[in-house]
């Protein structure tokens, strides 16, 4: 009986794990969902851990969807999310925070970094193979702010980085802007 006691204590510990864990993944991309990622990056930023919030944007995601239909739309989330995970290094934050908007906090970062690492993503999600074989070019828009230890909070950041997002759409998407920074 003690033995059966503690194998089902153990379940139902892994599952109650499990299920929590489950819950703040988005169910398509594998990344965290706007909730467990903003959770994350709200620790991160009492811990004063500096580095980049980035927030980035599929161009014209909804031609694709139009295109090529809902399938193919969902395989070129996924295409993001896996480039994010190639991209950026491994102790960064990365979310889908809905529909094709994905974010990214890169830790201990500066802005010529976040440019780097956006340049490589940029690349990686370049050339996407869609399910009946068409080859598709793909692009991100992508506005970020830099933190470095103090006075913002995840609302302030998300806010200056989705400005900067919407200052490189309305100017021909497909770059990336840092707030404060040189631009290239």
């Amino acid at each position: 009986h003690v033995t059966w006691l503690c194998v089902t204590l153990l379940s139902v510990l892994y599952f109650t794990y499990c299920n929590e864990m489950w819950n703040q993944l988005d169910a398509l991309t594998g990344l965290f969902n706007r909730r467990a990622f903003q959770a994350a990056v709200d620790e991160t930023l009492l811990k004063r851990i500096s580095g980049v919030f980035i927030f980035i944007d599929v161009d014209n995601f909804k031609d694709y969807n139009d295109k090529y239909g809902h399938a193919n739309g969902d395989l070129c989330l996924k295409h993001f999310a896996a480039a994010m995970k190639k991209c950026f290094p491994k102790d960064s934050i990365l979310g889908r925070y809905g529909g094709d908007e994905f974010v990214v906090y890169i830790k201990n970062a500066a802005s010529d970094d976040a440019h780097r690492y956006m340049d490589e993503f940029q690349r990686e999600i370049s050339h996407l193979i869609m399910s009946g074989g068409e080859h598709v070019t793909v692009s991100a828009s992508a506005g970020g702010v830099a933190f470095i230890g103090g006075g913002e909070d995840f609302v302030s950041l998300c806010r200056s980085a989705d400005n900067m997002l919407y200052d490189v759409k309305r100017n021909g998407k497909g770059t990336f802007k840092i707030k404060g920074a040189k631009n290239m």
